[in-house]
């Protein structure tokens, strides 16, 4: 499945681009908001395939990348690069050792996004000085 793989980093890489033109990758909360945001589709596809045990176990799941989130956010945004990356594992395991209700395609479409996402936020992405009025 290398076509999803490689759309998945397009389109992290489009969204880098149109985050950074727009200024709004500046901002604190972005990274966390975009790890939420990408945990919580596990859920979402068990509500449309998995059935409430599965729709539990994905929650539970998004709500630990939640947390990895706002410690992030509250801490060092590092933290998020490395969750981010963790969910790009996260979907490679779920793709094949897990019952995952997600389509065949989702797992490499987002590794691919996970991972540059990821990248980018623990390499390109300075961590803004506490106080920086920027």
């Amino acid at each position: 499945m290398m076509l999803p793989f490689l759309a998945g980093i397009a389109f992290a890489l489009l969204a880098i681009v149109l985050l950074r033109l727009s200024g709004m990758s500046r901002d604190r909360a972005t990274g966390p908001i975009l790890l939420v945001a990408i945990a919580v589709f596990y859920s979402v596809f068990a509500v449309d395939h998995g059935g409430f045990p599965a729709f539990a176990v994905q929650a539970v799941i998004a709500v630990l990348f939640t947390a990895v989130a706002i410690l992030g956010y509250r801490t060092r945004l590092a933290w998020v690069g490395v969750g981010m990356i963790a969910h790009g594992l996260f979907d490679a395991v779920a793709q094949t050792a897990m019952n995952s209700p997600a389509p065949g395609w989702w797992g490499p479409f987002c590794i691919g996004v996970d991972v540059v996402l990821g990248l980018w936020l623990l390499t390109l992405r300075p961590e803004p000085v506490r106080g920086d009025a920027r």
